[in-house]
């Protein structure tokens, strides 16, 4: 018998849309472990107390020019702020303006527009610092300056190469592939070039099963690790947010040492205990940016595969404002999810998007997957192998038609990062 429906906010887009869940397991919420403060004065401290590493302004001494590497917008963190407080201490080294340089790191990600880099950084540090745009896809903007253990070609931005001081910044989170994002993947993919995003990407070094939260034997990790090292990062910032997308902590310092910390204080926000596996599962990634488009919104999916059994329900809460992109165009063409996963399987990543296209139809062979709230045609998921609904209303009722009206449903409403610990197996 189906129970009571009960109100729950689920974030899509930029808006927290209450939605009324029947057989309500549990809504996922990560620990409410609570921003500090006062952010510039964390990150501020961060930079006054370097983890494994002499602090940047004594690094930065006589240093002539130096390229900070800063997220794309698919990234939301407190780049602009950690950049603001990075160039006072190279000012302090003595440093002028024109000897620092910001490095957007794409990966495969499109260019963003001027209002985008605007809403990252802010008018006045585009206007202080020249802005490099990197493309993993133009070999004269990369340099090849060896391989790593596991055969990936280390293939970075040339700029970046050519700068004798090197500033990375990024966010720590759980990652499906890596673990942890932050640190070494603003490196690889972040702006390398795109034969080593390749290699890393595919099999045997991308991960068979999700993998959040695993660093350990994590060929993935280990292999980002080691390219960082050998191109010569000089000092990290990573931040710590939680589910509010409050700064909870700012680590700086060495390449490993700062990343490490970063990942315990990550591990204590993100990680979580389900009581029993579900038969359907509502996710989103948190709202906009996480759901800017099909390629993001696909992190969400990973959390659902380690909590539905196969032949269970998903439902994507997700606003998708940039649309399907490459995976969506390939998923279209092809005749069934088998297709696109045995492309992958033969040619490993390609630059047309196959490799979240891969992800997209592995899970669509296991469950049934309904995309809610997005601005994706619906004509045009069903060619995905996707349901497309109105509402996240809708979904649900579909989902209890196909698995029964006292179905248990699970709501997480940050699945991106979540980190789930099943207690029970019973289905």
């Amino acid at each position: 018998m189906m129970r009571a429906p009960q109100p729950v906010c689920i974030p899509i887009g930029e808006r927290a849309a209450e939605v009324m869940v029947p057989n309500l397991v549990k809504v996922v919420e990560p620990p409410r472990v609570p921003g500090v403060p006062d952010r510039r004065a964390e990150v501020r401290r961060a930079l006054d107390a370097p983890i494994g590493s002499r602090s940047l302004r004594e690094i930065a001494r006589g240093r002539r020019q130096t390229v900070i590497v800063v997220n794309d917008i698919t990234r939301p963190y407190p780049g602009q702020l950690m950049v603001e407080e990075i160039v006072k201490d190279l000012a302090e080294a003595g440093m002028a303006d024109d000897q620092i340089s910001l490095l957007i790191a794409y990966g495969q990600h499109r260019e963003n527009t001027p209002d985008e880099l605007k809403a990252m950084l802010g008018e006045e540090l585009l206007r202080r610092f020249r802005v490099v745009h990197h493309h993993a896809g133009i070999p004269e903007e990369n340099i090849t300056i060896g391989y790593t253990a596991g055969g990936v070609e280390v293939s970075v931005d040339r700029f970046y190469m050519e700068a004798d001081l090197k500033i990375i910044t990024g966010c720590i989170a759980p990652h499906q592939f890596a673990g942890f994002s932050g640190g070494r993947k603003s490196v690889i993919p972040g702006i390398a070039g795109i034969e080593a995003v390749k290699r890393h990407h595919s099999f045997p070094i991308r991960p068979e099963k999700v993998s959040l939260g695993i660093l350990e034997n994590n060929h993935f990790h280990l292999e980002a690790l080691e390219a960082a090292r050998m191109t010569g990062v000089d000092f990290i910032v990573n931040s710590v947010d939680n589910a509010e997308r409050e700064l909870v902590a700012c680590v700086a310092g060495d390449l490993e040492a700062a990343f490490h910390a970063g990942v315990e204080v990550s591990r204590r926000v993100w990680t979580v205990r389900i009581p029993v596996r579900p038969k359907v599962v509502i996710v989103s990634p948190g709202g906009y940016p996480r759901d800017f488009d099909l390629h993001q919104s696909q992190k969400a999916i990973g959390c659902s595969e380690l909590l539905l059994p196969d032949g269970g329900g998903l439902i994507l809460c997700a606003e998708c404002r940039d649309g399907a992109g490459k995976p969506g165009e390939l998923l279209k063409k092809a005749a069934s999810p088998d297709e696109v996963i045995d492309d992958f399987l033969k040619n490993g990543l390609k630059p047309n998007g196959n490799g979240k296209a891969y992800m997209l139809a592995r899970a669509a062979r296991r469950y049934t997957i309904a995309l809610a709230g997005s601005r994706i045609p619906q004509s045009d998921l069903r060619e995905m192998f996707l349901d497309g609904y109105d509402t996240v209303e809708e979904a649900i009722a579909v989902m209890l038609k196909r698995f029964g009206p006292d179905a248990p449903i699970l709501v997480v409403p940050h699945a991106s990062e979540v980190i789930p610990l099943i207690e029970s197996t019973d289905e």
